[in-house]
């Protein structure tokens, strides 16, 4: 889609080079919660039932995920009890390479990819309002099915994998130009979701 690239080109020189450390976690380990990882699993599995082909179980497979990467209690909670459209907010909790391995579980058909990338953009931050905007409003347009689903998916995974780098380390100036261009980026996104009547 043509206003993501315009986006990406702008931005290019002022990207970040490399993720930022995370912060070590603080939170209690899987043992100390109230629920078990066999509980966060049955809970994904159930409120991703509607996005995942029939056949296509994910409860093993995130059982042995949340015990081998030591998923912590708040984690376990989260998804223990996660209602349909929750990934986002419950696998902000967890940390990158975490929260990969459950969107690599639950991806693998239209729904599930649409679904997954969804929640890749719901957990993201940018730090530059307009450019937050531009994400809300992208993940918001994923939901259109006049878009083809290879726009949505492009889009959306484009605009996730851009802004999963960081931007704390930006300069004042590089940050005016990113804004800049995220409204233009925005504003050609809403006439484009317009023009084939959807609604952000």
């Amino acid at each position: 889609m043509r206003f993501v690239v315009v986006l990406f080109v702008a931005c290019s020189g002022a990207k970040p080079t490399a993720k930022a450390a995370q912060p070590a976690t603080t939170e209690q380990p899987v043992a100390n919660g109230t629920h078990s990882c066999a509980d966060a699993a049955l809970g994904l599995e159930n409120a991703t039932r509607g996005v995942r082909a029939p056949e296509q179980a994910v409860f093993d497979t995130l059982r042995a995920r949340c015990l081998e990467d030591v998923w912590t209690a708040r984690a376990v909670d989260c998804f223990a009890t996660m209602a349909e459209g929750e990934l986002g907010k419950c696998s902000r909790i967890m940390t990158d390479a975490q929260r990969e391995t459950v969107f690599a579980a639950l991806a693998g058909n239209e729904g599930g990819n649409i679904y997954v990338t969804r929640a890749r953009l719901e957990q993201l931050q940018v730090g530059v309002p307009e450019c937050d905007r531009f994400v809300t409003a992208v993940t918001t347009v994923l939901s259109c099915e006049k878009l083809s689903l290879e726009d949505r998916l492009q889009l959306g995974n484009e605009t996730a994998e851009f802004w999963s780098l960081p931007t704390n380390r930006l300069s004042r100036e590089d940050k005016l130009r990113i804004s800049e261009v995220c409204g233009q980026s925005l504003q050609s996104l809403e006439q484009h979701a317009l023009d084939v009547g959807c609604m952000l």
